[in-house]
């Protein structure tokens, strides 16, 4: 059955951050509010790419979209397609030599974009930033199949809800400075830097965490969820930001 994918508006007609959904069914209830955008899924397919991660995006007044991806430094080259929008594929091939490789590209229109990054050897792919260039994503779907990324770069990006559980291999973590209110780090265990200064973080979502940091027992680590409106830490969470403390952290919290 063809997957489809669905985004929600508000009263005011603009896109709800965060509410892409992919499913194998109809219109989502409330169907008035839900607006069909193209559901490409390459990684369905498979002859195809293990890796695929679909993001939602909507292009800036210059109508570009992009992200960045850096290697590692060695081991086999990292093969990809990205796909920008329905017929619109970019392969791509990078050497696993440390670089820094940028992919833009160009809408015709400023509309909501549905763009899938499918990947071979995500262990290949050091660092993720999403936001080259001007651009603003409300959503990112299937995080986890980047396990292999060791950092996660999305400042300034208009995220309400973001899941990175079961990136392993994740060590630092950045965005500031937007909507967060919701974030999943499960199953996170190497995180040594994390900064998610001045956003909208609600109380469960900061004791989650510093919960999850404590718990999985490094030393010497940073975690800012300090300004903007979040919440300060409560009950669990306030004993596990002082036990990082002890631990040799620096926490800054509200």
């Amino acid at each position: 059955m063809k997957t489809r994918a669905f985004v929600r508006y508000s009263k005011k007609g603009k896109i709800v951050p965060g509410s892409l959904i992919l499913t194998a069914g109809s219109y989502p209830q409330g169907s008035s509010t839900w607006k069909e955008v193209p559901a490409d899924l390459c990684c369905l397919q498979p002859q195809d790419y293990s890796s695929c991660m679909a993001l939602q995006g909507i292009p800036d007044e210059l109508l570009n979209y992009g992200f960045s991806l850096q290697t590692d430094g060695s081991g086999p080259n990292m093969t990809g397609t990205i796909h920008w929008a329905p017929g619109v594929q970019e392969q791509f091939t990078l050497p696993s030599d440390g670089s820094t490789y940028d992919f833009v590209y160009t809408f015709e229109d400023a509309a909501p974009r549905t763009v899938y990054l499918c990947i071979n050897n995500p262990f290949q792919l050091s660092d993720f930033e999403l936001g080259f260039g001007p651009g603003n994503t409300v959503s990112v779907n299937n995080a986890y199949k980047l396990n292999g990324l060791e950092e996660w770069d999305s400042d300034s990006m208009s995220i309400l809800s973001l899941d990175l559980s079961g990136l392993t291999s994740l060590q630092f973590l950045f965005h500031r400075n937007t909507i967060l209110s919701y974030i999943n780090i499960t199953g996170c265990a190497n995180l040594i830097d994390i900064d998610l200064a001045d956003n909208t973080l609600v109380e469960a979502s900061v004791n989650h965490v510093l919960i999850t940091l404590d718990s999985s027992g490094l030393s010497n680590g940073f975690v800012d969820l300090s300004g903007g409106t979040s919440s300060g830490p409560t009950g669990l969470g306030a004993l596990a930001a002082a036990s990082l403390i002890v631990k040799g952290w620096t926490v800054n919290t509200n």
